[in-house]
């Protein structure tokens, strides 16, 4: 029987060297799961940037020594100068990547920054993936080398300077401040707009953000609040409270003052939308404005306080949302403004905005004592702006859009129309853009009382009601109340139509005399009636001139003119035919205008409604006034004027600002066409041909191209018979031409160069022109890759087409008056229908430049051509591509079928197209077109097109857009569309800027 062995005698202790063992394996243990774990991890971030394409972006800087001058304008980066030299480092930049060992790894650059010293140049590389700071560098110091961009012609890069590190230091222009976490400057003015500016979102922070009146900020939800209830003690002479309410995309905001009690130096400011565009709806202050609604999911509110007043308790406010869609027309009208103006908005196109009243008007013997819905002071209604006022102001008010109805319905209102100087009332229904009509229109003073109106309104397709207001200066108070929409026919009134006292006063003559001749001393001339108001329709004509060999000019002392419908127009020269100097509209002040000749013209135009103070201007006489000082013998003179040493002249290294001394340094002479003859080089201010050593058909491309031409078509040695001067080309070891004056040619021979014309007028959409069709037919997308849509403040106005990457050929009288401020132009090129602004197809440019032509004459039509400047140039694609430019005098003979396109009207009066609209049309003989126009002269800068039975023609929209043939398998712009009788009348062919016989004069801006 065995023995029992106690509990601790079971395990023996380790040994010294057990211990050791099983140590060591723990430590190799954790050792391994460590290095498991990294592993993982390291793979796990690999691998996420190879499928998810994790970018990598680092920075850099390099110094430009030459091919740009630095200025002031490269530290604001909204400047032009910033956005053409950033685009051009950003192509230089791209183009060496793109052709780079990371050419697969690289996506895209971005410019931060220009500072002085030379131009040292801050900027942004983004990659697919990582990439070392060193391998980066290296690929750019060997793109430079290599001239892997055409940029690098432009610009010489000081290779010691380039740098590729972590975070660079930014510093910020005054007026400008920095982001949190980006290295980036933004305006000051951009902080806090609702509008994220900054990469990182820091310039809208709530923390930075939040006002000092509640320290609040950013209000999102349905409902909320915000409030002034104590004034914030003012840091500086001016405080300043701003709250952003952002709700749901598609609904509005109703905000509501529940107290309001401010200094009448504080104001409330309530915008529509954010940020920059961002459109002043209500500016309140003293009195509670009702209600205020604001038809946006986005609204800015601004509170200014200028008072250091103490006994003030300010305002709070609350705000609520709504759908617009969830109303019908009934409660998108009515209303008694007791509340504040209910659905209605102000037209903010007019001159002046309506006012919510309570009480009676100032000055007294105008306006109502009273509302209508009560019939005592407590109740509200809104009146045309009160006080004595200076010119003549249209003022008017806008239904939101209503849905056409299945039967009529009566749109009844209370108007009131008293004082001496009482002008006019209208109501206007209109639908689509441009349609309108007028329903209701009163004019003069009908006493101090309250007048019924209504109207009958049965539309069949959405449409909206508009009360429109003209007031004089004075006594001319106009008011409304108690508008109302009910279902049926407008029954016969109750109440008795009201009756003129006095009866209006007879119109202004508009015969202004002349034209008059002016010579010193009797300088000045003035607008009729100045600085009253002009008359409607005046049509005035002034000569001013100098003695033989001098110039004239013109200077406006004061401007005051209705924006866009009356203008002051100015010629160079006395005669009918005199040049086009600038057409001036608007407020002022206006430029001085220079003359060439010892003559100047000055016509002043006005239209039936609406006038300004007008205008008083005076003119003096000298010799060269408005030219640059002549330059030395041995300097070149730039087109902006300023002088450069005529030794970098043509160094293939711009010293102009304008760029003008490296515009015209190669030519071919002597040719059949412009695209071919004898090459010839400027060098300073000789001409040197070209001799044919070297030649290569590298050269040939390098030299088409910069005439604005394809590349080679041909070359031929040509044997050398006059006496020179010669220049031999060689090639530098980074790629460039360099050329040798020489006084002969080493085999006698020159280079006859045949360049290709630039690709043009080719559609890369498969498409056929549609048949003969009543009114076009809709146009295939890509059709007509040249086409142009114009938009002028958001709308759409006029066709164009595209003829170079950077210019556009409309009409003339589309920018007559509106080209003061080309900004205010948008080209949309890619454009098919105008409901699908998102297309991807679509490319928008600013217009930056107009020059309208100098023969155009806006009476007779003639020379109806002007052309357009993008902003920055627009790659082709696709959908976007050139037109075809004829020869000069190249004949286009009747009976040709041509194609007309645009978005304008389907019919005369009707509605516009929302699709880009196609049709042929057959070319008449000027002379048929005289006799079916016989109203106007048909000059021979003019061409026409269209059907003996009518039907098809171009129409109002259309204006600027193009009549295009067909010739060799390319698309020509033959003709602008111009004007006509109407819309595709019988006998009435439309007519059309021939465009061959501008062709010059359009190539001048191209090359």
């Amino acid at each position: 029987m065995g023995s029992k062995r106690s509990a601790s005698s079971r395990h023996r202790p380790l040994s010294s060297g057990e211990v050791m063992f099983a140590a060591l394996f723990a430590i190799l243990l954790l050792l391994c799961a460590g290095l498991i774990a990294l592993s993982w991890l390291v793979i796990k971030d690999s691998g996420k940037d190879a499928v998810f394409g994790k970018n990598h972006e680092t920075r850099g800087t390099f110094k430009v020594i030459s091919g740009a001058t630095y200025n002031l304008n490269l530290q604001d980066k909204h400047s032009v100068e910033f956005k053409v030299l950033a685009f051009d480092i950003q192509q230089m930049i791209d183009g060496i990547f793109q052709s780079s060992n990371l050419k697969n790894e690289y996506k895209n650059s971005r410019v931060l920054q220009f500072e002085n010293g030379s131009i040292i140049v801050l900027f942004d590389l983004f990659f697919a993936q990582w990439v070392s700071d060193e391998n980066v560098k290296e690929e750019l110091i060997r793109g430079i080398e290599a001239n892997k961009s055409s940029e690098l012609i432009i610009f010489h890069i000081d290779l010691n300077s380039i740098d590729i590190a972590g975070n660079v230091s930014i510093t910020c222009q005054p007026g400008s401040r920095p982001c949190a976490d980006a290295p980036q400057c933004v305006s000051t003015d951009l902080f806090c707009d609702g509008e994220i500016n900054c990469p990182d979102g820091s310039d809208e922070d709530n923390t930075i953000c939040a006002t000092a009146c509640d320290g609040r900020f950013l209000l999102t939800g349905s409902s909320g609040s915000f409030q002034a209830a104590h004034y914030p003690k003012l840091s500086t002479s001016t405080a300043v409270c701003q709250w952003i309410i952002s709700v749901n995309q598609g609904l509005s905001v109703e905000l509501s003052l529940d107290s309001f009690n401010i200094h009448y130096t504080d104001l409330l400011n309530i915008y529509e939308g954010v940020g920059p565009s961002k459109i002043l709806r209500a500016s309140l202050y003293e009195t509670d404005p009702g209600i205020i609604r604001i038809f946006s999911n986005q609204v800015t509110v601004t509170f200014l306080v200028d008072s250091d007043e103490n006994d003030y308790i300010g305002f709070t406010a609350s705000y609520t949302v709504f759908n617009t869609n969830e109303l019908n027309n009934y409660e998108k009208i009515n209303c008694d403004f007791e509340d504040g103006f209910c659905f209605w908005v102000q037209d903010l196109n007019d001159d002046n905005e309506w006012e919510r009243v309570q009480g009676s008007t100032f000055p007294p013997f105008t306006g109502p004592n009273f509302d209508h819905t009560f019939g005592n002071i407590s109740g509200f209604y809104i009146s045309t702006p009160t006080g004595p006022g200076g010119r003549r102001e249209q003022v008017g008010l806008l239904s939101l859009p209503l849905n056409p109805s299945l039967s009529p319905v009566c749109l009844s209102f209370w108007y009131h129309m008293y004082g001496e100087n009482v002008y006019r009332l209208r109501i206007n229904i209109s639908s689509g853009d441009y349609m309108e009509k007028t329903v209701f229109q009163k004019e003069g003073n009908y006493g101090e009382n309250w007048n019924y109106g209504q109207v009958t309104l049965n539309e069949t397709v959405e449409f909206k009601v508009a009360f429109n207001a003209l007031k004089n200066p004075m006594l001319s108070d106009i008011a409304l109340d108690d508008i109302s929409l009910t279902h049926g026919i407008c029954n016969q009134s109750l109440y008795p139509e009201p009756t003129l006292v006095p009866t209006p006063p007879p119109e202004l003559p508009t015969d202004c005399g002349g034209p008059f001749e002016l010579w010193e001393p009797n300088t000045t001339f003035s607008s009729p009636e100045f600085p009253n108001s002009y008359p409607n329709q005046a049509f005035c004509v002034w000569i001013l001139n100098a003695q033989e060999g001098k110039n004239i000019q013109l200077h406006f002392q004061e401007f005051d003119l209705e924006n866009i419908e009356d203008v002051v127009e100015i010629r160079d020269g006395g005669e009918a035919d005199s040049l086009f100097l600038t057409v001036y509209t608007g407020p002022g002040p206006v430029k001085d205008v220079f003359s060439t000749t010892n003559r100047m013209t000055v016509l002043f135009i006005t239209d039936t409604s609406l006038a300004g103070r007008g205008f008083k201007a005076n003119f003096t006489t000298g010799y060269h006034l408005g030219s640059p000082e002549a330059c030395k013998e041995d300097e070149f003179q730039c087109e902006n004027g300023e002088c450069i040493p005529l030794e970098l002249l043509c160094d293939h290294h711009p010293h102009c600002q304008d760029g003008s001394d490296e515009a015209h340094c190669v030519r071919l002479l002597n040719g059949t066409t412009e695209n071919n003859g004898l090459v010839q080089f400027r060098i300073q201010s000789i001409w040197y041909a070209a001799c044919a050593e070297n030649w290569t058909t590298q050269t040939s491309n390098e030299v088409c191209q910069l005439m604005g031409l394809g590349n080679e078509n041909s070359s031929i040695p040509t044997l050398s018979t006059g006496g020179g001067p010669f220049v031999n080309l060689n090639r530098a070891p980074n790629g460039s031409l360099t050329l040798r004056p020489s006084k002969r040619c080493l085999q006698d021979y020159l280079i006859w160069l045949q360049c290709n014309h630039q690709s043009c007028g080719e559609k890369l959409v498969a498409h056929e022109v549609a048949p003969k069709i009543v009114g076009g037919t809709d146009a295939k997308e890509g059709a007509w890759p040249w086409m142009v849509g114009l938009t002028y403040n958001g709308q759409l106005s006029c066709g164009a087409s595209l003829v170079s990457s950077a210019w556009l050929v409309s009409a003339a009288h589309c920018a007559y008056g509106r080209n003061l401020q080309p900004s205010k132009w948008t080209a949309i090129l890619g454009l098919h229908a105008r409901s699908d602004l998102s297309s991807p197809h679509i490319e928008t440019r600013l217009i930056d430049q107009i020059v309208i032509n100098p023969h155009y004459n806006k009476r007779t039509k003639d020379s109806d051509i002007v052309m357009m400047h993008l902003e920055f140039k627009v790659n082709y694609t696709d959908y976007i591509q050139p037109i075809c430019l004829p020869e000069e005098n190249q004949v286009f003979l009747p009976g040709k079928n041509c194609v007309i396109a645009g978005w304008g009207r389907l019919y005369y009066g009707g509605p516009t197209a929302d699709i880009l609209q196609e049709a042929d049309v057959p070319l008449l003989s000027n002379e048929k077109c005289q006799q079916q126009m016989p109203e106007y002269n048909i000059t021979q800068n003019m061409i026409c097109a269209g059907y003996e039975e009518g039907g098809i023609d171009t129409c109002q929209g259309d204006s600027g857009g193009p009549l295009m043939c067909q010739e060799n398998n390319r698309w020509f712009l033959v003709g602008v569309t111009s004007f006509g009788y109407q819309c595709a009348r019988p006998r009435r062919a439309g007519v059309y800027v021939f465009v061959s016989k501008f062709a010059q004069w359009i190539q001048s801006f191209l090359h």
